[in-house]
């Protein structure tokens, strides 16, 4: 077999085992949680959460947050803007907390040094912001569920979101699922929420990053 012919069936393989993968590495979901309290959470940033960091926040802020959700009639559609502006006021106050205020858009920023968040890192920040959330009693319409990546698709490289699950408030019955993805635009910008079907395409919002 010729080198070129090994060049192609070594990216062949590659982009194979790619498609398989459905999930971040499970040193990456080590770092989910279901203990963490608006006083002490666990925070991933460096790339693929190799450094790891804390969100502390204080009465007045966890107070903003709950006042996103609370005293409010809000529709599924409404909780889902609710939760995208919450992640990314969380994001906002582990920026600053953490050093990572300055983390641009996008997942591959190799040139900006440890304080870069790339897309396993936001998925796995953005699952415990939720949690949070939920254990507070502050989601209605919607449940956590575990992070996931999208495979190779027309050129897209893979990526990973946070993902979310429509329910019933009654009846607890399983509906349509969404990506909370907080990668596409700079710290502090709300996570964008689109359906997980499109997300699994290669979709990226307008103005956003992959």
């Amino acid at each position: 077999m010729n080198k070129n012919l090994l060049i192609i069936a070594f990216a062949t393989l590659s982009l194979l085992a790619a498609c398989s993968v459905t999930k971040p590495s499970e040193n990456a979901l080590s770092h989910l949680s279901s203990s963490y309290t608006p006083e002490q959470v666990g925070y991933c940033y460096g790339h693929g959460c190799t450094l790891k960091g804390e969100l502390r926040l204080d009465e007045t802020q966890w107070g903003e947050i709950q006042a996103m959700f609370k005293n409010k009639d809000l529709d599924p559609e409404a909780e889902r803007l609710a939760l995208a502006m919450a992640v990314g006021k969380l994001e906002y106050y582990a920026g600053s907390q953490n050093g990572t205020s300055g983390d641009k858009a996008g997942t591959f920023m190799g040139d900006v040094g440890d304080n870069q968040l790339d897309c396993i890192d936001e998925a796995v920040n953005a699952s415990n912001f939720i949690g949070l959330l939920q254990r507070d009693g502050l989601l209605r319409y919607h449940e956590l569920r575990r992070p996931i990546l999208r495979s190779w698709v027309t050129g897209n490289i893979l990526h990973a979101t946070a993902v979310i699950e429509e329910v019933d408030p009654l009846g607890r019955e399983e509906g349509s699922k969404w990506s909370v993805d907080s990668s596409f635009f700079k710290n502090g910008e709300n996570a964008t929420i689109a359906p997980l079907e499109q997300w699994q395409t290669g979709w990226v919002p307008e103005g956003g990053v992959n």
